[in-house]
């Protein structure tokens, strides 16, 4: 009774978000997904994180849709100081329409300042650095539908809606997928959009443009990082294993949650100190 044990659930369509939630505590999902409980909130000044996420979003993606509609693909060298521009643009048309406040903070996450450097900087160095011709870039690209994940009992169809920030569509018929974060990338052992955009991608996009993609890059643009891009896994994680962890931990997640199993088990005891549910 005092477990967080309901019962058995229904199988239904999982959210990647929320099944990152569930590993990172059971019971904040039971509170938040099945109980539909509204968190407690500090009054802050600014911009939520979650809206300071949609609005970084916005920015790149409108940049990246300009700049493919103007016919350029890969940012090198040469363009660089063009899609510096082209980004500053768009950037300020959209500080426009936050409150004075929001702007000068916006401002520095983006375009940088004296002490650092902007996600603009770290997206189009990470880029630079990997070279390779982008073919199609898809920006907010929407993922839904019934999957194939493989885990440590083989093969199992769920279905997932997600969206993926940007998906590159390289030359040579592999994909790059791209997660840009205002903190620090995520911790390998709880990364789980990445893997699973990855391993949705290449079933989606099978036979599109009349190829079989398979993806070669994923990693993270994140503002608190010292390197331009994090991959995924790290340094000592391999590509393909880093897809095969994703996919383990997201049929554990929802084995979990479709046995009823919502104890207050948080990943890291830290997380009960800002969570919340802590009334509840």
């Amino acid at each position: 009774r005092f477990r967080g044990a309901t019962g058995p659930r229904e199988a239904r369509t999982y959210g990647i978000s929320y099944l990152e939630r569930y590993l990172d505590c059971p019971f904040k999902y039971l509170a938040g997904q099945v109980l539909k409980l509204p968190e407690e909130r500090d009054e802050e000044a600014g911009l939520t994180p979650i809206e300071r996420g949609h609005f970084i979003h916005d920015v790149f993606e409108t940049f990246f849709t300009d700049w493919q509609a103007a016919g350029r693909g890969s940012i090198t060298t040469e363009n660089a100081a063009d899609a510096l521009e082209v980004f500053e643009r768009v950037a300020e048309q959209k500080l426009e329409a936050l409150p004075e406040v929001d702007r000068a903070l916006e401002r520095n996450h983006l375009l940088g300042s004296a002490a650092a450097s902007g996600l603009s900087e770290r997206a189009f160095a990470f880029e630079i650095e990997q070279g390779g011709e982008v073919v199609e870039r898809l920006l907010e690209h929407e993922l839904e539908g019934e999957f194939t994940f493989t885990g440590p009992e083989g093969p199992r169809n769920i279905h997932i809606k997600a969206k993926a920030d940007r998906i590159d569509l390289m030359a040579d018929g592999t994909l790059r997928i791209i997660d840009y974060k205002l903190s620090k990338a995520p911790k390998a052992s709880r990364a789980l959009q990445l893997p699973i955009y990855g391993v949705m991608a290449q079933q989606h996009l099978e036979g599109y443009r009349g190829k079989s993609w398979t993806v070669k890059s994923a990693g993270y643009v994140a503002f608190k990082e010292k390197e331009a891009f994090v991959s995924l896994g790290g340094r000592s994680a391999t590509l393909d294993a880093a897809l095969a962890d994703g996919q383990a931990r997201l049929i554990a997640a929802v084995d979990g949650i479709e046995r009823g199993e919502f104890p207050v088990k948080p990943d890291e005891p830290f997380r009960c100190q800002w969570c919340g549910y802590a009334a509840v």
